[in-house]
């Protein structure tokens, strides 16, 4: 049928047969997967951690001596309150009667007030003491049968002492030396049932003068412990008269030395 038709006629046909050529896209034209934004996904924000607590302030280390004794001893330049007890010998200086040697306690309360160079302390001090003097004696008695026989019995002589007394105190760290002075009321009774002492007056109260020092060591926690020395005068000292005639001093003077217990605060 193809060979039968003229050529001009088959030309037209073959020319409406062909595709026409595509035309080319624009320049700036782009396929939608390179001009649409890229879309990333972002990580979640993540949560900030709580800040952390700060650390409790650091404790100042303990001193050497605070170290030693496990609590820290009150400072010298502070006012403070000392209970103590002390106990040992006594000796008579002055007097015409024996014994000579005897014991002696004392309770005492100490404030101390004031600070000097932060190591001398100034306070004042009230305290208690008693001292015993006693001694076997031997005396002649005339029984209901009219036979003299040989009893022994005691002598006893006692002092109560009341006084108040300034005291100053060094502190050289454990180490704490004082002195003290005051003055005070002494309450003296003697018993002696030998017959030559019948004269003698059984009690007598007189002024006191005192003078005392020592050292006390700190142990810890607020304790003492110390030697102390305490020279005790008693003032206007009364005489008394024998059934001889003799004139004695009953009531005299006398020195204690005694070991401390203390404790501060």
């Amino acid at each position: 049928m193809l060979a039968t038709l003229p050529i001009p006629i088959l030309v037209v046909l073959l020319a409406q047969a062909e595709p026409a050529p595509a035309e080319p896209a624009p320049a700036d034209a782009r396929p939608a997967a390179e001009t649409a934004p890229a879309l990333v996904e972002e990580p979640a924000a993540q949560a900030e951690p709580a800040p952390e607590p700060e650390p409790p302030p650091a404790l100042p280390a303990p001193t050497k001596l605070e170290a030693e004794q496990g609590h820290a001893e009150p400072s010298a330049g502070e006012p403070n309150m000392m209970f103590g007890f002390r106990a040992g010998a006594d000796f008579q200086l002055v007097g015409d009667v024996s014994p000579k040697l005897g014991y002696s306690f004392s309770p005492f309360v100490q404030y101390t007030y004031a600070c000097l160079a932060d190591r001398l302390t100034l306070g004042v001090r009230a305290e208690f003491t008693f001292d015993r003097f006693q001694k076997v004696v031997t005396i002649g008695e005339t029984d209901v049968y009219g036979v003299q026989q040989s009893i022994q019995t005691s002598r006893s002589l006692s002092f109560f002492d009341f006084a108040l007394l300034a005291t100053a105190t060094l502190h050289l760290r454990r180490l704490q030396p004082w002195v003290a002075a005051g003055m005070g009321l002494a309450l003296g009774n003697f018993k002696d049932p030998e017959v030559e002492y019948q004269s003698v007056g059984s009690h007598t109260t007189r002024p006191l003068a005192l003078g005392a020092g020592g050292i006390d060591v700190a142990v810890g926690r607020g304790a003492l412990v110390g030697l102390h020395v305490e020279y005790r005068n008693m003032l206007a000292k009364p005489s008394s008269v024998l059934a001889s005639g003799q004139t004695i001093d009953v009531f005299g003077d006398r020195l204690s030395i005694q070991a401390g217990l203390m404790y501060q605060f």
